[in-house]
This record gives C-alpha cells, sequence and structure tokens, in this order.
C-alpha cells in the first residue's frame, strides 16, 4: 500500500508513471522525495514545475541536513529555475557548516533575479548579430545551441526554454521558413 501511495505522490509532482515507478526502486531516492515532497511549507497542491524542482533536488541532494531549508526556498517560489536550484545545491555542497549566510545564499543563486522578456530579446539580439555572417551562409544548418549559450552567458538566471523560443522567433525572422535545402542532412 505505501507503495501506491508513494506512486500517486510522485505522479502529483508531474513525474510520468514509468519515471515514478522507476523512482520506487531506488529506496533512498524514494525517501527523499517523499519527505521533500511531504514538507509543510508546500502547502497541499504541488504544481509540475515545483514538483520537478523537488525532483531534482532529492535526486542530486547529498546533505540531507539541508533538505528543508532547499524546500522552503523552492515552495516559496524563491527557487523557481533549474539554474537556481543547481547553484542551491553548489552552495550547500561548498558551505557545509552552520549557520548558512541567507544573504550570500541568495544572491549566489539569482533569488530575487528578474529577467525581462525584453533583457531576453535583447540578448539574443546581440548573439545573432555577432554571428549574423555565418547565420546567413549556413541557415538552419547553424548550430542554434551557440546563440542560446552565448545569450545564457549574459543572463545567467533567464529561463532557458524562453530564451530557445526567442532564439527560433528571431533566427526565423532573419531567415524566413525553411527552404528544401534546409531540412537536408548536412554532411
Amino acid at each position: 500500500m505505501a507503495a501506491l501511495d508513494s506512486l500517486s505522490l510522485f505522479t502529483s509532482l508531474g513525474l510520468s508513471e514509468q519515471k515514478a515507478r522507476e523512482t520506487l526502486k531506488n529506496s533512498a531516492l524514494s525517501a527523499q522525495l517523499r519527505e521533500a515532497a511531504t514538507q509543510q511549507t508546500l502547502g497541499s497542491t504541488i504544481d509540475k514545475a515545483t514538483g520537478i524542482l523537488l525532483y531534482g533536488l532529492a535526486s542530486r541532494l547529498r546533505d540531507t541536513r539541508r533538505l528543508s531549508f532547499l524546500v522552503s526556498y523552492i515552495a516559496s517560489k524563491k527557487i523557481h529555475t533549474e539554474p537556481q536550484l543547481s547553484a542551491a545545491l553548489e552552495y550547500v555542497r561548498s558551505h557545509p557548516l552552520d549557520p548558512i549566510d541567507t544573504v550570500d545564499f541568495e544572491r549566489e543563486c539569482g533569488v530575487g533575479v528578474i529577467v525581462t522578456p525584453e533583457q531576453i530579446e535583447e540578448a539574443v539580439e546581440a548573439a545573432i548579430n555577432r554571428h549574423r555572417p555565418q547565420l546567413l551562409v549556413e541557415r538552419y544548418h547553424f548550430n542554434m545551441g551557440l546563440l542560446m549559450g552565448e545569450a545564457r552567458a549574459v543572463l545567467k538566471w533567464a529561463d532557458g526554454k524562453m530564451i530557445k523560443n526567442e532564439v527560433d522567433m528571431q533566427v526565423l525572422h532573419l531567415l524566413g521558413p525553411k527552404l528544401e535545402a534546409d531540412l537536408e542532412k548536412k554532411f
């Protein structure tokens, strides 16, 4: 019965049923995810984005003493992106002694940093302008990851999905729709 309860708990976090079943096979991960998901600070319903962050936390956190501390940041949406979670995990790994300096922690994890769509647009535009000649020659065979990486380097805390969407939109605007030659495999 406990496995069934955990299965429904894990799927309610946004995990697919298959991923939830795989998680149940790992007793240490299951216990940590169950502990993270049942913290009082989370409330009764957990949205998928929060659930995915909790799974990332449970699967990567080594110092379980920090679980409640990090869950509280996720629950309050102070940590709401994967890059912030990665920074938070790195911070607690490199600062094992109590107490945690919350001001330093929040600065290092991008807590309170707001990245606007305009900032993303500007960063992507600058990256495209740096590579415009090569883009015009290679068209859709150009490595778009390079553009996304450059924008991410400028805007460390930006949502990667928003950056990708902006790159796609600006490249489409610059190059127009894909031509038959763009669909051919590059050798």
